[in-house]
């Protein structure tokens, strides 16, 4: 995201001067608080890039991704920085494209010195950053995407991951929507990696607990769903979809249409739901079952983390009905934009645990991160968080979530974290060894 910059002094590099300028301030988003509190003659800032989608299919996601890191960069420069340094606030559009993404963050990387980047939600453009990120020795955080392959069999040294994907979600969430929603399942989904992932994901624990499988795929941005959803089998019992934005909206309004929310129960990932206000979708949201990641009002939290995510709330502009202070009709995607807040903390703790200072010390900010083991605080408001190093993995609690006629997401269960961990699908210890 580029707009008007004056003009750079001879003898002064870039980063130093969009340190000091007001115009660097602005377009790079860091904080009024750390200008002042960081004088010239300082310690190099650290250069935290945002690879965000603030165009196309998740651009959604992009709007509060940005809030949400612009924020915790204010706190972070607030309380002294990482490690005395300031840290300096750079992004980029990905476009919500595996075309334009992966030339955006070289962008990012090369010409913005980002030392760090916390990236896209969409999976496309994760997978296609990842020899970006490995060939300039840049650490990259998923910032939301769901794709289970992320970490698993195309899992790359420098991604790393804090949040759920597919197939935490479908090692946590299976068994309880199989027990109580029906054997015979019908997944309609977006034919690209992360819709495919949670077809598969789910789809083989049902299979091998002897249910039923029909996976009907449709591209992502499909507006008339009822070709795919005709196809439905007529016995089946649990209709799960999983698409973005308008689409998801479409298929769970078309769903309705042609009935088939009176003979199937709904389940779904938040993912598809998430920035959709219930109210937009009408009665015909009562009764879907959603599996969260982080509940969207605050009275849906455990009491004893309510404390921490009313601070980041406020730091966010964020109403406890889930909806933007500035613009009551924009809800937050609550489930996803939480890891751009951790991010910053868990960066914070491994710099300064493992004295990294340049890239010339990624194996030990490497091990530092990989290993931490946080609990619920001011910069974790989604809960306890756990980091494995084999596979660059966080695990934290999920949520199962049920609309009632209130028009509310309400919660039925807590899933902790615990039940989410399944085998690590690679080792990348060896990589850092």
């Amino acid at each position: 995201m580029r707009r008007n910059q004056p003009t750079r002094p001879q003898g002064v590099t870039r980063r130093e001067f969009l340190t000091r300028t007001a115009a660097g301030a602005g377009v790079l988003t860091a904080s009024s608080l750390g200008l002042t509190r960081f004088a010239w003659g300082s310690p190099k800032p650290i250069v935290l890039g945002l690879h965000a989608d603030i165009t196309g299919v998740a651009a959604t996601y992009g709007y509060w991704f940005q809030r949400v890191v612009k924020a915790a960069v204010d706190k972070v420069n607030a309380e002294g920085g990482i490690a005395g340094r300031e840290v300096k606030l750079v992004v980029a559009d990905t476009a919500s494209s595996a075309e334009t993404g992966p030339r955006n963050l070289r962008q990012l990387i090369y010409e913005d010195e980002a030392d760090f980047v916390i990236g896209s939600v969409h999976s496309g453009v994760v997978l296609a950053s990842a020899p970006v990120a490995q060939e300039t020795n840049t650490f990259y955080f998923s910032g939301g995407a769901m794709s289970a392959s992320i970490t698993g069999e195309k899992a790359s040294p420098y991604l790393g991951r804090c949040h759920t994907h597919a197939r935490m979600q479908a090692q946590v969430g299976w068994k309880w929507a199989f027990d109580n929603l029906g054997k015979k399942w019908t997944f309609v989904v977006a034919d690209y990696s992360w819709g495919r992932s949670l077809a598969q994901e789910f789809g083989a624990r049902i299979r091998k607990a002897g249910g039923e499988v029909q996976v009907i795929k449709a591209p992502p941005r499909t507006s008339d769903f009822i070709p795919y959803l005709q196809k439905v089998h007529g016995d089946s019992e649990v209709l799960f979809t999983a698409f973005l934005g308008s689409a998801a909206l479409g298929v769970m309004r078309q769903s309705v249409e042609i009935g088939l929310h009176e003979r199937m129960k709904r389940f779904s990932v938040i993912c598809t739901a998430d920035g959709i206000g219930m109210d937009q979708i009408g009665k015909e949201a009562v009764g879907m079952h959603f599996l969260s990641y982080h509940p969207r009002y605050l009275d849906q939290l455990p009491e004893a983390q309510r404390p921490y995510e009313a601070a980041f709330r406020k730091a966010v502009g964020v109403t406890p009905e889930g909806r933007d202070v500035s613009n009551p009709k924009k809800v937050i995607v609550g489930s996803h934009y939480w890891s751009g807040w951790e991010y910053v903390g868990l960066i914070k703790r491994a710099v300064e645990a493992s004295g990294w200072r340049s890239r010339k010390d990624n194996k030990e900010f490497h091990k530092a991160f990989f290993t931490l083991k946080v609990q619920a605080g001011p910069w974790f408001p989604q809960g306890d968080l756990m980091l494995r190093e084999e596979d660059q993995q966080g695990f934290h609690n999920h949520y199962l979530v049920r609309v009632e006629k209130d028009l509310r997401l309400h919660r039925i269960a807590v899933l902790p974290k615990e039940k989410a961990v399944y085998e690590p699908p690679v080792d990348l210890k060896k990589y850092w060894t």
